[in-house]
């Protein structure tokens, strides 16, 4: 009954919410169109790069942060608008374009951005420091990642402009991020529980959440920065976290999600990729073991994901497509991961074809469109009356049976 009422309502009320210029899809779209140029040094991804670094710094907050562009719950509610830690990969974008550009809007752009994290980071002890996730919605820590953005951000960003007070929280965020990291007998590596134990408004489920993805996605910021600002403890945050999650992957080169069994959301699992070709810069040793992980990621994304003109962004983990709706930013994050593999010379360059048929198909959409993670008051209020009703039906069903 219950999956019945949701199927139907959801064709009637519970359609994708449309976003405009969501940040990620910007900044990814933004870096991958920066590795094609450095690659091919052919002016229209420079040019493209250019458009997009433009719009990065028209859907700057004012307070100087970046907002993915819709409400959604991290464990607070999150409120469209609204500057969150792990958007910073924006800054890291900025401070990319400038590196090879340079620019005095895009210098004052990562500037502000950079103080953002100088306003909202907060000293844990006398050696570490962390950002809140969403401090418009909780000053409190609550999700670990936000900080690994940050430290990332903070990293490239004091490559180019130096500041002895930011230098002090970059090195305080990799000693916290470091020292909450667990591990598993007989597991290799080490990991980040998704949310801060210290909370006590999590149930066991939420306590023990792993997510696999977004912790790759914390490697490749990490590396980024340590590339730039080498920082204690960080090459080894690098080394540890992919240790881990390539002990999660099988032979065919599938992550799961989580630490629990599931689809595989494409815009995740392609940053996994991401991630071990950043790992493999600081593991020689390894070095080829991960970039032969970070290849079978890309192998089975185009075996099973690309269409010919965009990535779908859900499938089964027998290849079978589970949502075939064009998410721009979905795209943006599969476009960014093959557009690293071909600049660092992990797949064929003729891939790059694969590259400009998604770049127009995202081109075509203006950057934007629906967005299957965002919510608003027109979902939540359906998803209340379904609950609701199912209230309504259990009370019902369990007085019958009395």
């Amino acid at each position: 009954m219950k999956a019945f009422l949701h199927k139907i309502l959801k064709s009637l009320f519970l359609f994708p919410v449309k976003v405009n210029f969501c940040s990620q899809s910007i900044y990814r779209t933004l870096l991958g169109c920066l590795y094609l140029s450095d690659f091919t040094n052919d002016i229209i991804w420079e040019k493209r790069a250019e458009k997009l670094c433009a719009i990065l710094i028209r859907i700057q907050r004012p307070d100087g942060g970046f907002d993915n562009g819709y409400d959604y719950d991290f464990g607070r509610f999150h409120r469209k608008g609204e500057s969150i830690a792990p958007e910073l990969v924006g800054l890291i974008a900025l401070v990319e374009h400038f590196k090879r550009f340079g620019g005095n809007n895009i210098e004052l752009a990562a500037r502000r951005a950079a103080n953002w994290i100088k306003t909202n980071a907060f000293q844990i002890s006398e050696d570490q420091w962390a950002i809140p996730y969403g401090p418009y919605s909780s000053k409190d820590v609550m999700v670990y990642n936000g900080t690994s953005f940050a430290a990332g951000s903070l990293g490239i960003y004091l490559s180019v402009f130096p500041d002895d007070s930011l230098e002090n929280i970059y090195h305080g965020m990799n000693n916290y991020l470091f020292h909450v990291m667990s591990t598993f007998q007989n597991q290799s590596g080490k990991f980040w529980y998704y949310s801060d134990q210290t909370r006590t408004d999590l149930n066991n489920s939420q306590r023990n959440k792993i997510d696999y993805y977004h912790q790759m996605q914390q490697v490749e910021v990490h590396g980024i920065a340590e590339l730039c600002v080498t920082s204690p403890f960080q090459n080894e945050i690098i080394i540890s976290a992919s240790d881990h999650v390539a002990f999660k992957q099988d032979h065919n080169g599938l992550i799961p999600y989580y630490n629990t069994e599931s689809d595989v959301h494409i815009w995740g699992y392609c940053s996994c990729a991401n991630g071990f070709i950043m790992a493999s810069k600081f593991n020689s040793v390894k070095r080829e073991e991960y970039i032969e992980r970070a290849r079978k990621i890309l192998n089975w994304i185009t075996e099973y994901s690309w269409n010919g003109v965009y990535f779908y962004p859900i499938i089964s983990k027998n290849g079978l497509v589970k949502d075939n709706n064009f998410y721009v930013r979905n795209d943006a994050w599969v476009f960014n991961t093959f557009a690293l593999a071909i600049k660092e010379g992990i797949i064929d360059p003729l891939d790059i074809t694969i590259c400009e048929k998604n770049f127009d198909k995202m081109e075509s959409a203006n950057f934007s469109g629906i967005e299957n993670h965002a919510t608003n008051s027109r979902i939540r209020l359906i998803n209340k009356i379904i609950n609701f009703s199912l209230n309504i039906l259990k009370h019902g069903k369990n007085s019958n049976s009395s």
